[in-house]
């Protein structure tokens, strides 16, 4: 009996493909990443059919195209009820799944088929309208969020802790000011 290969699919947000040494570029060092993409398989033709992060993860984790698993842009709080995805189809060829970061997916906690979720969505996409500045008012599901909470309590500065979304909002450097603060103030 064939002895079944281990996988590991690497998935991130925004990277150029040349954004690593074994993809052809002579200053970032990814030593990492360079050996894995040796000993493995490295996608260097593959392209994301969708330039929006939930359209294109819903395809990578169904299989299925835009206009089949129906989403379209950036939208928070809809369900991912889908019958079939990538990790209860490794499952069934009898993988152990596991997912490790981001999958911002709904509800939060929605596995998509995978054996074990250790998740860290980001404070933005878990908190966003919730103005949640510290640590010690968080009380979500994000395990990273959870562990650091444990490890540093009061120490732990939520906002810049680098492992936030995207960073579309300005960090509060130098200023506990809010806007309509920093407006009035003389």
């Amino acid at each position: 009996m064939t002895k079944k290969p281990n996988i590991v699919l690497m998935v991130v947000d925004q990277m150029r493909f040349d954004a690593m040494g074994a993809n052809g570029n002579p200053i970032i060092s990814t030593p990492n990443l360079d050996m894995m993409a040796e000993q493995g398989h490295n996608f260097n033709n593959a392209y994301a059919a969708v330039p929006s992060c939930i359209p294109a993860r819903a395809a990578l984790m169904t299989g299925m195209s835009q206009e089949n698993h129906g989403r379209v842009g950036y939208e928070d709080g809809v369900y991912w009820d889908y019958e079939q995805t990538l990790g209860s189809t490794f499952k069934e060829a009898g993988y152990q799944t596991q997912v490790i970061g981001k999958m911002h997916v709904f509800p939060e906690r929605n596995r998509l088929g995978f054996d074990h979720v250790e998740l860290h969505d980001g404070h933005l996409h878990a908190n966003r309208n919730q103005n949640k500045k510290h640590l010690t008012q968080y009380t979500g599901s994000d395990d990273y969020l959870r562990w650091l909470k444990e490890k540093k309590g009061m120490a732990a500065d939520i906002i810049d802790d680098g492992l936030d979304c995207n960073s579309w909002v300005a960090r509060p450097y130098g200023s506990s000011l809010t806007d309509e603060e920093s407006r009035t103030s003389t």
